[in-house]
């Protein structure tokens, strides 16, 4: 016999260096956007208005880190991953740390690079 509630997780970062997190309680049968809506972040708004808003928002929804529509069905346990458009490429990001961190020379004088020939 199927519970008449589900338990899940949603989980949002809106910006770097700060993470919501709303445990909700939910009928059987709920959505990913019936679980935007019950977790009441008023930036997720567009959720109710579908797909195309909310990815004009820049924004998109994923269920255990798997793109998922508004419109799938969610299952006991479920945590629902609310995904921003990436600023910039994580390749990029990563050049621009470890050249402010001071390059090959820094690697060099803690010793996790060869010596300069």
């Amino acid at each position: 016999m199927e519970s008449a509630e589900i338990a899940v997780q949603v989980v949002w970062s809106p910006s770097a260096r700060e993470t919501l997190t709303a445990a909700l309680r939910l009928p059987a049968g709920a959505t990913v956007a019936d679980a935007l809506a019950a977790a009441d972040w008023p930036a997720l708004a567009s959720a109710a208005q579908g797909d195309a808003a909310f990815g004009a928002a820049g924004l998109s929804a994923a269920v255990w880190s798997k793109a998922r529509p508004l419109a799938h069905v969610l299952r006991d346990g479920d945590r629902v991953e609310v995904l921003r458009d990436l600023q910039i490429d994580p390749m990029t990001a990563r050049r621009v740390r470890f050249e402010a961190a001071g390059g090959i020379d820094a690697l060099r004088q803690r010793g996790y690079a060869g010596r300069k020939r």
